[in-house]
């Protein structure tokens, strides 16, 4: 985050004072010989960005990286994007590039045995930078018992979602149950259903097209976690013992 002069409005009149804002840069993942991709994210946690922004796409295969202040050097098998493609951090699909719609099923392994909303007010607890700024989103995963493993954020809900699975993979973190600050889109289900995650929880509403990919892919979403009545799409046997 960064100080910034504004302009607070009260009864009183406009307040001039410094504000904490989110801060946003360009990122640049690239190889030693060419650019991968460039993003807007937050300046922070790039390792655990490239790793997860690479598997969550679908672009093949990180073997190292390699943090230079706003660049990720990446070695592996890696498919760039086309040149001059910036990725915003409210972008998803919002690209001059191919967009790769996933056709395979996530796994059918886990079961909760937790409450949605303990869980979501857990997360909403270790979003440090959310409370400092107010503008930022942030992903999370859990283990089958609700307890939260590890937390990312991010002034795009794209990039906090890559940052995440990329974490939990540079971390030995198993897990295939994400927490979403957000609402639930198609572009952060394709990211979930590439990462064999099987079960999204969010405290937003589920889109119409995410609710098509989910019940293609076999995942299942959870949408206004934190109400009384969540609405759910996709295979109930993952959060309640009878459909």
């Amino acid at each position: 985050m960064v100080k910034r002069p504004i302009h607070r409005l009260s009864k009183d009149g406009p307040i001039p004072e410094y504000d904490e804002l989110a801060e946003e840069s360009i990122i640049t993942i690239r190889t030693e010989s060419k650019t991968v991709v460039r993003l807007l994210a937050s300046p922070f946690d790039l390792g655990d960005l490239a790793q997860g922004h690479i598997t969550c796409e679908g672009r093949g295969i990180v073997e190292k990286i390699i943090v230079e202040d706003n660049d990720v050097i990446i070695t592996g098998n890696v498919q760039p994007r086309p040149s001059e493609d910036l990725l915003t951090a409210a972008c998803g699909a919002c690209t001059t590039g191919d967009i790769s719609v996933p056709s395979n099923l996530v796994s059918n392994s886990i079961k909760l045995d937790s409450d949605l909303q303990s869980m979501m007010a857990c997360m909403r607890q270790n979003q440090p930078w959310f409370k400092a700024t107010g503008g930022m989103h942030a992903a999370a995963l859990f283990d089958e018992n609700g307890d939260l493993l590890i937390v990312r954020e991010d002034v795009g809900r794209h990039n906090a979602v890559d940052k995440v699975i990329g974490a939990g993979i540079r971390n030995n973190i198993s897990s295939r149950i994400m927490g979403l600050s957000g609402r639930i889109g198609w572009e952060l289900v394709a990211k979930a259903v590439r990462a064999d995650v099987e079960l999204v929880i969010a405290v937003g509403a589920i889109s119409s097209a995410a609710e098509h990919l989910a019940r293609t892919t076999g995942i299942t979403l959870v949408g206004f976690a934190t109400s009384e009545t969540p609405s759910v799409v996709g295979p109930l046997s993952r959060i309640i013992d009878k459909p």
